[in-house]
């Protein structure tokens, strides 16, 4: 790439978490066994609690802000290459409950003029 400016706008922000939801409910009690002439039977099994409240979904990460991605270096070549790129995102938010509520942040976005991909 020779003689080009490259710009790019605003990235996008991370998803926030969503909120908890309820647990399942608890499994059925299986009835108790009988003797072999149906005369007596034992105890039923008793029914299993229900689950408690899941967590807060984790916040997403911000964007980022790329001006030149790239999958092999042999093949990149760069000369008077200009880049105006604007902000990567910001990382999403979401809560945490422990013994208070707070405040969890995803990670923001990165700002490179080049980025080499994993193959």
């Amino acid at each position: 790439m020779r003689d080009t400016h490259i710009m790019t706008l605003d990235a996008g922000p991370g998803g926030d978490g969503g909120p908890p939801e309820d647990g399942g409910d608890g499994g059925r009690g299986a009835p108790g066994g009988s003797f072999g002439d149906g005369s007596m039977w034992s105890c039923h099994g008793a029914n299993g609690g229900n689950g408690g409240p899941g967590g807060y979904g984790g916040p997403g990460r911000g964007g980022d802000s790329i001006g030149i991605a790239y999958l092999d270096e042999d093949q990149l070549e760069i000369e008077g290459v200009t880049y105006e790129l604007g902000p990567p995102g910001k990382g999403g938010t979401s809560w945490e409950l422990f013994e208070e509520e707070e405040m969890v942040t995803g990670q923001d976005g990165n700002k490179v003029e080049t980025l080499r991909f994993p193959e």
